[in-house]
């Protein structure tokens, strides 16, 4: 099924994976140097920083000093070797696909970003104040998406066993735990002086974090707006009139307008949105239909109009 002309079921872990390989390998072509100056105590050290990770790389010198601003996304895309991109594959196949099978492509791509440039934001503003060479130093790598995955993986399917190492079994829900208590033990233990990016991991787990907290509230308010319009429908529904032959489908279209006015297009079915769909097309075009203002679908006198449907539907797409 298709939203809003974005696709529901395609798989965006595959898509995602080739197009990082792909980056990993043009890593590999664009080996040019680019020369910069990293200040160290009192002196100037030179150092050459290969063409694609100079200017995709996230180095916080070059998002603040010169609005590459571009760089909290596209570090995503960067690798530093066989193993790095290959364990990150390997962990957003093994993560990502369950999650986006059960999200579904849409709210999965929408959750991959928000945690990898959450933790690029993280990168930027803990490495820019911890001063010293920090700031000057790329981050690349989709270690802080991947992370982000770890925690959507343990809240979803928190009882589900994966072999750490390939041979312990661990519930997911308590490798997330072992993970963030290591990460922020290494974090420490390094005083943020490591080729790994700690705060990266931390940063996609935090932002995951926040993702689900706001989602949860936003699941509550939907839960409270369904409530009410079912209320609501309830009440409406005593005092409607509905002309003989076509109360099928006139009941069914002014169901759909109260469900949609109280909830939202999300409170609808895929049937429910379908029917619409197929009605839209059948009512396209229509210009001989009662002015917008004068329709009122708690009139009886609107509710005998022969051009109901086409009103109902009019009403409808006001909030699709």
């Amino acid at each position: 099924m298709r939203r809003n002309g974005f696709p529901g079921s395609e798989n965006w872990v595959m898509k995602l994976i080739l197009i990082n390989v792909t980056v990993y390998l043009l890593q590999g072509v664009f080996v040019k140097g680019v020369p910069v100056e990293i200040p160290f105590g009192n002196r100037l050290f030179q150092h050459n920083i290969p063409e694609l990770t100079y200017y995709f790389g996230l180095t916080p010198v070059l998002v603040i000093g010169k609005f590459y601003i571009w760089q909290v996304f596209s570090y995503m895309f960067l690798h530093g070797g066989f193993f790095h991109i290959f364990l990150n594959m390997y962990a957003l196949m093994l993560f990502g696909m369950p999650v986006e099978q059960l999200w579904g492509s849409r709210k999965f791509l929408m959750y991959y970003f928000f945690t990898g440039v959450g933790a690029g934001v993280t990168i930027l503003i803990i490495n820019w104040f911890m001063g010293g060479i920090s700031p000057y130093i790329p981050t690349i790598g989709a270690s802080g998406a991947v992370f982000g995955l770890l925690l959507a993986f343990g809240l979803l399917f928190p009882d589900v066993e994966l072999l750490i190492f390939f041979f312990i079994p661990m519930k997911a829900k308590y490798l997330v735990v072992m993970y963030g208590g290591l990460e922020i033990m290494a974090l420490i233990s390094s005083g943020g002086e490591s080729n790994v990016s700690h705060v990266g991991h931390l940063g996609g787990l935090l932002f995951g974090g926040i993702f689900f907290l706001v989602m949860r509230r936003r699941g509550i308010e939907f839960k409270a707006k369904k409530i009410r319009a079912k209320i609501n429908k309830e009440m409406k529904s005593r005092d409607t009139v509905i002309p003989p032959g076509k109360s099928e489908e006139t009941a069914r279209l002014l169901n759909i307008l109260r469900k949609i006015k109280e909830g939202g297009s999300e409170a609808l079915t895929d049937d429910e949105y379908q029917h619409i769909k197929l009605k839209e097309i059948m009512t396209d075009g229509r210009t001989d239909i009662c002015v917008e203002e004068d329709f009122d679908y708690t009139d009886d006198y609107c509710m005998k109009c022969d051009d109901v449907e086409a009103c109902l539907m009019r009403e409808i797409k006001k909030y699709l």
